[in-house]
């Protein structure tokens, strides 16, 4: 069995590590890769920073790199007995349909697009070109209702974070491992270079004036530009300590996160946290006019109100007010530490992962 995987964000290849790092030593793994992936056997037709973009304007300098990187996985594809594509649906929507048009046997959705912020079109392409569907929200599976029928199922078996979500370490060995004392700040700039550049010089800014211990964990690529930007702080990857990001997350004070995932991993760890992001303005223009929610981070939309403050394009100071607030105020922390617990809940029950690694498998064999 021969299947391509297609991923855009590390993210999904976190979930995808997991999942399939045990229980499919007999099939043939291909795709779009990271270093974990590749550690496992998925042989790389290309890279996810090679199309890892967020943005209306910004991935126009990207689409030259796209275009090779779809011709390339199109090829791939042909000799594949199915095809795993995780969310990133401007470049697997594309793969999704050269599959089928293929003849691809098994087509599966892993992560479903965002169809209930824009385009929601894209639910009925899905239900059309996909056999299968894993969503991992809970409100996603009523957005596929409609479309359930005998040719294409939607599963929800809960959100991988719920065991993925847990420190590496006891609190002390953690503090003397990174080298802080008492209470500290998580700062969470973002996975992509785009949002490192953008993120960094804005948290620089707004958190140095307060004067707080803080701990960045992010990958080995950007750890040298932010530990450049911001030599104050305790800079971490998974070279120093285990699961840096959920270590930094479960025993911060509080935390910083760019909006992402990391605001739903901040979320199961129990950090109380304000989101913020930058992008460009014209893709903030145009979002305002064609996205449909009332929210950007996750647990606010899973809450269905404002649990964590959100920063769009803010000003340093903006940001440094808003982390103040959650250093100073045992209150506010509390009220989001309460509202985290019912998200989690509403995440599923523990053992995610083993429940979607014995998904995949019954998928795949046929």
């Amino acid at each position: 069995m021969r299947v391509f995987i297609s991923l855009g964000d590390l993210s999904a290849a976190n979930y995808l590590f997991a999942i399939f790092r045990e229980g499919f030593e007999d099939f043939e793994l291909i795709g779009i890769t990271d270093a974990r992936l590749e550690s496992i056997g998925v042989r790389s037709v290309a890279r996810i920073e090679d199309i890892s973009v967020v943005g209306i304007v910004e991935v126009l300098p990207r689409i030259p790199t796209l275009l090779r990187v779809l011709r390339r996985s199109k090829e791939v594809l042909k000799g594949c007995d199915a095809l795993i594509a995780c969310d990133a649906p401007a470049f697997n929507l594309r793969l999704v349909k050269f599959a089928r048009d293929a003849g691809v046997k098994r087509i599966i959705y892993f992560i479903s697009p965002q169809v209930w912020a824009w385009k929601p079109g894209r639910a009925r392409f899905i239900a059309d070109a996909c056999d299968h569907l894993i969503v991992i929200l809970p409100f996603e599976v009523e957005l596929y209702r409609p479309y359930q029928g005998r040719e294409f199922k939607v599963h929800y078996l809960g959100h991988p974070l719920v065991d993925l979500v847990r420190p590496g370490s006891d609190p002390e060995t953690f503090r003397s491992e990174v080298g802080v004392e008492g209470e500290f700040l998580t700062l969470m700039p973002g996975s992509r270079w785009s949002e490192i550049r953008r993120h960094v010089p804005l948290i620089r800014e707004a958190v140095r004036p307060l004067k707080i211990p803080c701990v960045v964990p992010t990958f080995p690529t950007f750890r040298g530009f932010i530990g450049t930007s911001l030599p104050e702080a305790r800079v971490i990857t998974e070279e120093d300590v285990q699961r840096p990001a959920y270590t930094s997350l479960v025993y911060a004070r509080c935390s910083a996160v760019a909006s992402g995932t990391a605001s739903l991993e901040a979320a199961v760890a129990g950090s109380p946290h304000a989101v913020f992001y930058r992008v460009n303005p014209l893709t903030l223009f145009l979002a305002r006019r064609i996205v449909n929610v009332p929210y950007i981070s996750l647990p606010n939309l899973i809450a269905g109100r404002e649990v964590v403050r959100e920063l769009i394009n803010p000003r340093p100071e903006d940001l440094r007010r808003a982390v103040a607030d959650l250093w100073e105020r045992e209150d506010i922390r509390r009220v989001q530490r309460e509202a985290f617990h019912e998200i989690r809940k509403r995440l599923g029950e523990s053992g995610v992962v083993e429940r979607l690694r014995n998904l995949f498998r019954d998928l795949l064999s046929f």
